[in-house]
Formats: C-alpha cells, sequence, structure tokens
C-alpha cells in the first residue's frame, strides 16, 4: 500500500513539474505570488482543477439551449485550472505589496486589452501563441478591486472569434 501511495505522489509531482514547465516564467512567477500570499488575513483564493472545470463543464452542458451558450462553453476545453483572487479585505500593507506584485509582474506580460469605466480598469493579459491561433494563460487583473482573475491553459482564437460572430448575430 505504501509504495502505491509513493508511486501515485510521485506521478503527481512528476505531471504538475511538466504542467509548469509548459508555463512562462512571468506566468510561474505569478502563481508563486499568489502562492506567497494566500495564507495571509484576507486574502482568499478560489482554485479550480481540471476535474473541476471538466464537471462544471459537464453540469453546464446539461442546460446549454443556443449556440452563443455552447460557443462560450467551448472556450473553457483547453483551460487546465482556473485561480480566483481577491485581496480587498487584506491590510492595507498586503493589499499595497501585494497589487505592486502584480503589477510589475504583468509589466513583462503582453497586455491584450485595457477596459476602463467611470470606477475601474480591467487589464487583460496572455500569451499569444502560434501566430495568434491561441491566448495561453488569459489573466484578468482589476487591481481597484483588488481582484485577479487566471485561466491557465489554452483558449483558441477561433473560438473567441466564433463566440463574438454569434453574438452579434
Amino acid at each position: 500500500m505504501k509504495k502505491i501511495i509513493i508511486v501515485i505522489l510521485a506521478l503527481g509531482a512528476a505531471m504538475s513539474i511538466c504542467f509548469a514547465d509548459g508555463r512562462s516564467t512571468n506566468t510561474q512567477n505569478i502563481i508563486s505570488t499568489i502562492s506567497e500570499y494566500k495564507e495571509e488575513s484576507g486574502v482568499e483564493v478560489i482554485s479550480i482543477g481540471k476535474f473541476g472545470i471538466g464537471l462544471a463543464k459537464f453540469v453546464a452542458d446539461l442546460s446549454v439551449e443556443t449556440e452563443e451558450e455552447k460557443a462560450a462553453l467551448a472556450l473553457i476545453n483547453d483551460i487546465n485550472k482556473v485561480v480566483v483572487v481577491n485581496y480587498e479585505d487584506a491590510s492595507e500593507t498586503i493589499r499595497q505589496t501585494f497589487s505592486s506584485k502584480l503589477s510589475d509582474l504583468f509589466s513583462r506580460s503582453e497586455k491584450i486589452m485595457e477596459v476602463k469605466d467611470d470606477e475601474d480598469t480591467v487589464n487583460i493579459y496572455g500569451t499569444s501563441v502560434n501566430g495568434g491561433e491561441s491566448i495561453d494563460d488569459l489573466m484578468f487583473f482589476i487591481p481597484a478591486d483588488c481582484t485577479l482573475i487566471c485561466f491557465l491553459g489554452s483558449i483558441s482564437s477561433e473560438r473567441i472569434a466564433d463566440l463574438i460572430k454569434i453574438a452579434n448575430e
């Protein structure tokens, strides 16, 4: 029994190393920064792995009715993990240092889009791969709301275009 547990742990460690190696250095640094702060008081981290995403997709598949809903659901096919971080209830010092570290890391990232409204700015980052065929590790950073949302994995540009096309019909 102990040998089985050791083999399973070794395989899990090897898989996580392989998974991490596929990430850009900057994405790995952002994930490390999240890990560094996740135990701080007032920092909430929700992490959903591939199994949880698959389960949510299965449940959502049962209620999908429109082409737009199907296209939206198809976007998450190659997402391996979703991480949501909210640190608005942390101390002022933690909020400032965490935001500063994230801002510094994101300054070295590819900004895909910036969306501003009256109160907030949403910065969207990701890595364009294969000549723009897909976007890896899509991250939404909203410093004013102390929020970071990470979709780790790949999102097909074609699927995004399909969703936009359907939404505009």
